[in-house]
């Protein structure tokens, strides 16, 4: 049997809440605090991004846009050839996206914004993550089970930090439901070598057969971090859509991971 490989997103895929982005955007506040400068429209980060999670949106009215409709920082940033892992982002896909723009309008480097979400994931993990909302899909810790009795070897691929990460996987019930975790990914820039790493990863565990490029199915809540470099190497995507962008060209589009383990169960059984 020819070798798949499963390439899973760990924020907004596998670990669901919204704590994780207003414990980011809290932090956010406090950088901004320090340096006496105030949140858009003189508001918190904290305040924005949980009124447009109550209403569903990622559009907030404090983004400053500029005359083409493009938020301020997007294009400076572009022009500046900023090298960072994290670029800021439009049109928004999640959360963090969110945070980092507001974040960035107000001030700061995207430097100092990736500094505050490391700092926020420490402060979640001395707070204890069983005092927040985060859970993990009813439906992924028996589909991963099932996928990998069936030979289909599954890898865990996100930004953030290995430092407690398994603390995070304990909590959601997931510390035993992956082949291999990468850590630190720098998606969307470090996509190429994961998606490389995860490939290793299968090859390893399947006697050095090599998975081809058509054998791999990537899952995700962001086209351009998560699916747009397997699409071009001609493997399969599916899309989480909360927020209906639709954004990208992936294989399937749903809106949660529910109507996803229906089409990687599928897809495994191929």
């Amino acid at each position: 049997m020819e070798p798949k490989l499963l390439i899973l997103d760990f924020d907004g895929t596998l670990c669901l809440g919204d704590d994780p982005v207003l414990a980011y955007a809290a932090q956010v506040d406090e950088e901004l605090t320090t340096r006496g400068l105030n949140g858009p429209g003189g508001r918190p980060v904290r305040d924005l991004v949980a009124d447009a999670f109550a209403a569903d949106t990622l559009l907030v009215e404090e983004i400053n846009y500029d005359d083409d409709g493009v938020p301020l920082a997007v294009k400076q940033e572009a022009r500046m050839g900023a090298a960072g892992a994290h670029p800021t982002s439009w049109p928004l896909q999640d959360g963090y996206q969110l945070v980092q723009l507001l974040g960035v309008q107000a001030g700061l480097s995207g430097q100092t914004c990736d500094e505050a979400f490391r700092a926020a994931r420490r402060t979640l993990l001395g707070a204890g993550l069983e005092n927040t909302d985060l859970h993990a899909p009813a439906e992924a810790p028996e589909l991963l089970s099932r996928l990998r009795q069936e030979g289909v070897v599954v890898v865990l691929a996100t930004n953030s930090p290995a430092e407690g990460f398994d603390t995070w996987l304990q909590t959601l019930g997931l510390e035993a439901a992956f082949d291999a975790v990468i850590n630190s990914a720098q998606k969307p820039f470090g996509m190429p070598a994961t998606v490389e790493q995860a490939r290793q990863t299968a090859a390893e565990l399947r006697g050095g057969a090599q998975v081809a490029a058509g054998s791999i199915l990537s899952v995700g809540d962001i086209w351009a971090n998560d699916l747009d470099y397997v699409a071009e190497q001609g493997g399969v995507t599916v899309l989480i859509d909360r927020f209906t962008t639709g954004l990208g060209e992936p294989s399937h589009r749903v809106q949660s991971f529910t109507e996803a383990a229906d089409l990687i169960g599928q897809w495994g059984q191929k």
